[in-house]
């Protein structure tokens, strides 16, 4: 008698790479959130007429924050901590930042990012996060293909 299974998959984290200016994220803190990309709006808004016809217009924005949550003794602290000061001095030099899991294809990335926020500090008893915000303006999310028996 065959039995009916769903499908197993397997996801690791060790499957995600993260690259600034071509240089590999390493020293990720932990947690579900250690990469995150958030959109500032909802892809579209609905409106719904008195007579039931309906409109949804979509977003111009292509703009989206991600979030890096950094182990303290990641070199990326420092590296992200130099565009900040070139930043302060004027330099108008933008980041490259690309998200891929290599399992999937999902991710995306976009040449023209800022940080719009540094990490807070402190020292004690155990290691804390440095958690980065990074602005993109135009975020282009990887091409990827859907294959529901995969």
């Amino acid at each position: 008698m065959a039995v009916n299974c769903a499908p197993l998959t397997l996801y690791s984290f060790d499957n995600v790479v993260v690259t600034i200016d071509g240089r590999e994220v390493i020293g990720v803190w932990e947690g579900d959130d250690a990469v995150l990309v958030e959109r500032p709006t909802d892809l579209g808004s609905a409106l719904t007429g008195a007579d039931g016809a309906s409109v949804v217009s979509i977003t111009a924005d292509q703009s989206a924050t991600v979030t890096l949550k950094l182990q303290p003794n990641s070199a990326m602290n420092a590296y992200l901590e130099q565009a900040v000061k070139r930043m302060r001095m004027g330099s108008q030099r933008l980041l490259n930042i690309a998200i891929r899991d290599t399992s999937t294809g999902e991710g995306g990335g976009c040449s023209a990012a800022v940080v719009i926020r540094e990490p807070s500090k402190s020292w004690g008893a155990a290691a804390t996060e440095r958690e980065w915000q990074i602005f993109c303006n135009c975020w282009q999310e990887n091409d990827i293909s859907y294959n529901p028996a995969a």
